[in-house]
């Protein structure tokens, strides 16, 4: 029996330990419930608490670009490690914290780059251990990570009215630390000619992705700029969704914290699902199929956040966009994989993660802007995020397929 084939069953005790540690690092999705909690006991203005979300997004996407090299360098264990130790230190200092520097400082840049380290990795990780089923290895992964507010959320609440909001930062800073670590121990890299082992040369396409471009080599293309540019525009409408659902239920609905916390949970959930559901379903009807209806989705549930009154509607809405931003996630790793080769994907994806930091600086921006400028109301922002949500769907028509439907590396 080759490493190979003696891997197969490995693979799914490394696979859970992979997934316990996106649970980890899917933290920051329960920002929403921490937000109001931050303004109330330090008294800062609350536009300014709101970056602090888009500087930790900021640099978990930029912490690949910076540290592409030494990622490329260390093991996928060491790697984890040390994000372990930024991402949990980070929140256990942000429990310190007196002044608003010190919030962008401890849980935006070092939690941020901690959860840089982390999140990339284990989504390129996952994609080697499974070349044979990319999409559901990536849905999986995607919807570990966006289950994150599931359980945070809840659990934040209970320890800020249990404790106080700064030992719930030390708390989960200290959970999160030794959690990561254990399940690092875990992890092992796949051996050479799992992919082949996996998806016969008969499979597989024969073109040049079969060695892979790297990240230079990668930037210099025009799919790689098209890709971003698709990505960026399908999930602003989710991150407009997910960094301010619960002062958008607040304001729009004039629901008390406490329940807007529970609908935050809510919708993480629509986030997990989207991941699994759309990753899995892009394995049998391809990605660029599986990214038109998303697009579609996401649209209609703009415009009905628009026009919408009831609350039952209002909430299926966010619901529909938490759920087209796990989608749009879910596709990316593997859609990297098959457009620039599974060789460096680890590094590719890292630069590719990117497009989460460019949503993330836009949309709690057109959120927080629209709220103030139109008297609380957040229609212009959904209005904005519907045109450019249909800029994404005109722009995902132009990503060419690399083969057809049913190989490992094709798109359709």
């Amino acid at each position: 029996m080759s490493r190979a084939q003696a891997f197969q069953k490995r693979r799914w005790i490394c696979l859970a330990a992979a997934l316990v540690i996106c649970v980890c690092a899917g933290f920051g999705y329960a920002w929403s419930v921490l937000q109001n909690p931050i303004v109330a006991a330090h008294g800062w203005p609350e536009g300014q608490v709101s970056l602090a979300y888009t500087v930790t997004v900021v640099c978990s996407t930029m912490a690949p670009l910076f540290f592409g090299g030494l990622i490329r360098r260390i093991s996928t264990r060491m790697c984890i490690a040390l994000g372990a130790v930024l991402f949990g230190g980070g929140l256990f200092l942000t429990g310190a914290m007196t002044q608003l520097w010190q919030l962008f400082l401890f849980y935006g840049i070092l939690s941020g780059l901690g959860c840089g380290f982390i999140y990339p990795s284990m989504m390129a990780y996952v994609v080697r251990l499974f070349p044979d089923r990319s999409g559901l290895a990536s849905g999986l992964g995607t919807a570990a990570y966006g289950s994150g507010a599931i359980l945070w959320a809840p659990t934040s609440a209970v320890l800020m009215n249990t404790f106080s909001l700064a030992w719930a930062f030390r708390i989960l800073g200290v959970l999160f630390l030794a959690v990561i670590l254990a399940a690092s121990l875990l992890l092992a890299e796949p051996p050479e000619g799992l992919r082949e082992a996996l998806c016969p040369s008969s499979e597989r396409t024969a073109s040049p992705e079969e060695g892979g471009l790297c990240r230079k080599q990668m930037v210099r293309t025009p799919a790689f700029y098209l890709i971003a540019a698709t990505f960026t525009c399908g999930l602003i409408a989710g991150v407009i969704v997910i960094s301010q659902a619960s002062p958008i239920l607040q304001a729009t609905l004039s629901y008390r914290a406490e329940r807007a916390a529970v609908f935050v949970s809510v919708f993480a959930a629509c986030n997990m699902a989207g991941r699994f559901v759309w990753g899995s379903l892009s394995d049998k009807v391809g990605i660029r199929n599986t990214m038109a209806a998303v697009f579609v989705l996401c649209i209609a549930s703009m415009l009905l956040l628009t026009v919408g009154e009831q609350d039952v509607l209002i909430l299926a809405a966010m619901g529909l966009a938490a759920s087209c931003y796990g989608g749009f996630a879910s596709v990316l790793t593997p859609l990297t994989a098959q457009t620039f080769g599974p060789k460096y994907i680890t590094e590719n994806y890292g630069v590719m993660y990117v497009v989460f930091g460019l949503a993330s600086l836009i949309g709690p921006s057109l959120a927080t802007t629209f709220k103030t400028v139109g008297n609380g109301s957040y229609t212009g922002a959904y209005l904005s995020a519907a045109a450019l949500a249909v800029v994404g769907l005109a722009l995902s028509r132009l990503l060419k397929p690399v083969s057809c439907k049913g190989e490992c590396y094709g798109t359709e």
